[in-house]
């Protein structure tokens, strides 16, 4: 979402907390001082922090990457932690749809409690799979849940390899050779 709200604007308006990633609202609409923490709570439609300036509404980590780098960023911002209210700007990275999609953690549907698995009834094996540009890649049947799970990491690293996730996976694996 580009808009015409500027960085001297914002600052006018707020500073920001970077320990705690919070953004301080200095004034309220009347124009006295309150120098509170505002948007550091979720919204309860999607899970971001939302701030209110001159009647619009707008998420916490673009108003605090506008306040930082004093630009609009040009493609999303991904959590690299995955914590919506983690607004730490060492945290947020512009990311384009597909990668910002490649960094998230499980679903809530997910009964097994890994990415990339589910459960094939015909075979009663596991199936392990990886989505790519909107294609789903057939990575194997395997006996064992965690050796389906093995295959989607190894798969994660070598097709999401600027993943968060990815790197953690290559991280782990690394350090259980």
């Amino acid at each position: 979402m580009k808009t015409d709200l500027t960085q001297e604007q914002v600052r006018a308006i707020f500073d920001y907390d970077d320990e705690n990633g919070w953004l301080i609202r200095k004034k309220d609409e009347f124009g006295r001082v309150v120098n509170r923490p505002c948007g550091h709570k979720p919204s309860r439609s999607h899970g971001y922090g939302v701030v209110g300036i001159d009647g619009r509404r707008y998420l916490t980590h673009r108003i605090i990457w506008l306040l930082v780098h004093g630009t609009w960023p040009d493609e999303e911002l991904d959590h690299i932690d995955q914590n919506k209210m983690n607004n730490r700007i060492e945290n947020l990275r512009p990311a384009t749809r597909a990668e910002n999609c490649q960094n998230q953690g499980l679903r809530r549907n997910n009964s097994l409690g890994y990415s990339g698995v589910s459960w094939n009834k015909a075979t009663k094996k596991f199936k392990a799979y990886i989505m790519v540009d909107n294609k789903e890649i057939y990575l194997g049947l395997f006996d064992i849940v965690e050796e389906a799970f093995l295959a989607y990491q190894l798969a994660k690293i070598k097709y999401h390899s600027t993943s968060p996730i990815a790197q953690q996976y290559l991280r782990e694996l690394t350090y259980a050779a």
